[in-house]
This record gives structure tokens, sequence and C-alpha cells, in this order.
């Protein structure tokens, strides 16, 4: 394998947590984020727009529906002074 195919791998792999639910909002590090998680980070979110994230209804938030919450402007981006 060249150089600049494992580097190119390398910075996928590095790149995929941009993309996921902060650290700060899954406390416990089960990957997911429940109402109580989400309340800590975004105080005013009710558990109506949980339920509205919450697109396969199992009472948790996965990285694939925070990005989507995030897309849709249901909560703000992540940034370092978050």
């Amino acid at each position: 394998m060249s150089r600049v195919s494992i580097v190119a791998l390398l910075s996928s792999v590095f790149a995929l947590p941009a993309f996921a639910m902060p650290a700060d909002l899954d406390m416990d590090g089960d990957g997911l984020a429940s109402l109580a998680e989400l309340q800590t980070k975004y105080p005013e979110a009710s558990k109506d727009l949980f339920t509205e994230i919450d697109e396969d209804a199992d009472g948790f938030i996965n990285d694939d529906e925070f990005v989507a919450a995030v897309d849709a402007e249901l909560l703000p981006g992540t940034t370092s002074d978050q």
C-alpha cells in the first residue's frame, strides 16, 4: 500500500468523529444520548424536540440522528466553545 493511500485511509478514519455527537453529550460513553444527557448540554431541549430527533423511537439519539438534527437546525452545531 502506498504512503498516500495509508495517509488517506488514516485521515478518513480520524475525520469521522468530527461528524459524531460530541463526547460531552454522551456522558456515559455508550454512543447514544438520552433525554437527560441532551438536556445537560442543551437545557432548552424539550421532550417533544427529543422525540422529533429520535427518528427510530428507541429512546436514544445516535450519531446519525444527532447529525440530522444539527443539519435540520433543530440543535446548534458544535464548536469548541460549547
